[in-house]
């Protein structure tokens, strides 16, 4: 009217009867209300009766279902087919499965119609149009595609499905394997030096902790042998004491043998876990390999464990590191980014044309990966640049996925993802389709129950061969490995502590052993005065050397401090059983 409002408003009703096809059957406007004929309209499934409930099938409809061969995605049977390739028993593999599924869930059936140029779809700006599965759709030649990447530019044409999967786009490139390694001492690039010093540093001092845990708790093999011969009052252990303290000798020394033989069969436990043996178990760890001697009190046994945990983290970070250096040292690939591309001559690299990552690249904000697309080679399909990559000297870049699972079996191909560029894979079909709804209610059913997940397994896992990544030759330093390194003192002091603990449970015990007649800071001053002389005689030797042996063929000398030779006293020989 004058004023510019809308003073009348008609509507046609119109009914999608299949094939794309629109049939009018009936109005609205705002003066004369509803007009439609009834009897003109029909269903989905071709029915004229209306409906009750929630239409959740496709009953009485046939598909025509936009595919292109790309493995995983779909395969064609060349073998079986050679007329009609769109026969449903035609096509195989991941999106043929999730096709398949769909035609016995809603009850329709369908035929695949594969684009005259085998591409998925990509838009001339130039002409403004749309080529493969895309043009198929806007062309109404077909009803629904397998599966494209969602973006801005597509969406603008056509309509998709839930999506059912995210990709992300990587690059691969062939390496010649290098026939010999230039540096003999490979074995050692994952950790710098100064890791492989602290290395046999901590070897040493654990070798020398577990020595002494086993001297000081009183539940060692060694701490609890020698205390009992310190305590013992037997007639056996008195003579020899007297032996012991008349020589200056260790309780060791004062066993005698009338046979040398006897005396290298002989296996004392005191010297379980000396330092040597404490030094061959710490260094068996390193191979998984256990000594034949092992701590037997709670503080030595805590260390080990604490060991072998420590050494357990560190083979499993030197394997991974040494592996990811093995690789990098057999190609030649010098390529660690996309940017890498464009600052190098040794490589041409190139992406399939009217893909989708060749459209988010051409869009991004950053020119540099534009400039990327306008100077690489174009591809026409995915065999092409597989073959590129085989000649050598180019880098193919594409869907990760793509790419891992057809070179999946090349070990001369080396992988790297670029963190960029992800995107999501759904079913297209045209604007506002009819179908959406019902297929999408599907989709949902697929993603709680799992089988999208399974269905994508089956064809993606079930052939995974030797493909490689490029992964970091960066060589562990101590700054790396420092949290792993205090852990494992940590351990060490509270193994310590266990010995201060097992110390004041064995007084404890004295003082129960003693029904109460000696109180327990007793026994503790006792225990600790017996750990003292301990230290002097059986550690240190005090000014001898640990032989009582006089006579026979283990006749020895007595050397005192100032290395003046004493008298060679003859002593009387004690025979110990």
């Amino acid at each position: 009217d004058d004023e510019g409002t809308t003073s009348t408003t008609d509507y046609d009703i119109m009914n999608f009867k299949g094939q794309a096809a629109f049939h009018k059957v009936g109005s609205w406007s705002n003066t004369t209300k509803l007009s439609m004929d009834t009897r003109k309209v029909q269903y989905l499934g071709g029915v004229r009766s209306a409906p009750t409930g929630f239409g959740n099938t496709l009953s009485g409809f046939h598909m025509r279902v936009g595919i292109v061969q790309e493995p995983p995605i779909a395969y064609l049977d060349k073998e079986t087919c050679f007329d009609d390739i769109s026969l449903p028993h035609c096509w195989y593999g991941w999106n043929p499965d999730i096709i398949f599924r769909l035609s016995r869930d809603l009850n329709f059936t369908f035929e695949y119609v594969q684009p005259a140029d085998s591409k998925y779809g990509g838009f001339d700006p130039e002409t403004e149009t749309w080529n493969g599965m895309i043009k198929d759709l806007l062309d109404h030649k077909t009803d629904l595609t397998i599966a494209l990447s969602i973006n801005t530019e597509r969406s603008k044409y056509i309509d998709f499905t839930l999506s059912f999967f995210e990709d992300q786009a990587s690059y691969i490139v062939f390496s010649q394997a290098a026939t010999s390694s230039s540096n003999i001492f490979f074995f050692l690039l994952p950790f710098k030096n100064d890791v492989w010093f602290s290395i046999f540093g901590i070897i040493v001092l654990i070798s020398f902790v577990v020595c002494m845990l086993g001297k000081l708790s009183p539940y060692g093999k060694y701490g609890g042998k020698v205390h009992s011969q310190q305590t013992c009052t037997c007639e056996e252990c008195k003579q020899r004491k007297v032996m012991k303290e008349q020589y200056g000798c260790s309780f060791k020394a004062t066993k005698e043998f009338d046979c040398l033989v006897d005396k290298v069969e002989e296996e004392d436990i005191l010297d379980n876990m000396n330092f040597y043996n404490s030094l061959w178990v710490i260094s068996t760890g390193f191979v998984k390999q256990e000594g034949e001697s092992l701590p037997a009190a709670l503080s030595g046994r805590f260390l080990l464990l604490t060991w072998w945990l420590f050494v357990m983290i560190l083979v499993s970070m030197y394997t991974a590191n040494l592996t990811a250096h093995l690789t990098l040292e057999n190609n030649d690939v010098n390529i660690k980014s996309m940017q890498d591309l464009s600052s190098q001559t040794e490589y041409e690299w190139g992406l399939i044309t009217d893909r989708n990552l060749e459209s988010m690249m051409e869009n991004h904000a950053n020119p540099e990966y534009g400039g990327l697309v306008q100077r690489g080679v174009k591809l026409e399909n995915l065999d092409e640049g597989i073959e590129r990559v085989q000649e050598g000297g180019f880098v193919f870049i594409d869907e990760s996925s793509v790419l891992t699972f057809n070179f999946r079996e090349n070990c001369t191909a080396y992988q790297v993802n670029t963190g960029k560029f992800s995107n999501e894979w759904a079913f297209g079909l045209q604007t506002n389709s009819p179908y959406a709804n019902v297929i999408n209610n599907m989709f949902l059913r697929y993603r709680e129950d799992g089988w999208l997940t399974e269905v994508w397994d089956k064809w993606y896992k079930a052939e995974a061969g030797c493909s490689a990544y490029i992964g970091s030759d960066m060589r562990f330093d101590l700054t790396i490995l420092s949290g792993l390194f205090a852990v494992f003192l940590m351990g060490i002091a509270i193994s310590l502590l266990l010995v201060v603990i097992e110390t004041l449970y064995a007084a404890y015990s004295d003082r129960r052993a003693s029904h109460g007649k000696v109180g327990f800071w007793h026994c503790l001053s006792r225990r600790l005065q017996h750990k003292k002389n301990e230290i002097i005689e059986e550690w240190l030797g005090g000014s001898h050397i640990r032989s009582c042996k006089r006579n026979g063929v283990d006749r020895e000398t007595i050397v005192n401090v100032n290395g003046e030779m004493a008298a060679e006293d003859r002593l009387p020989r004690v025979v110990m059983s």
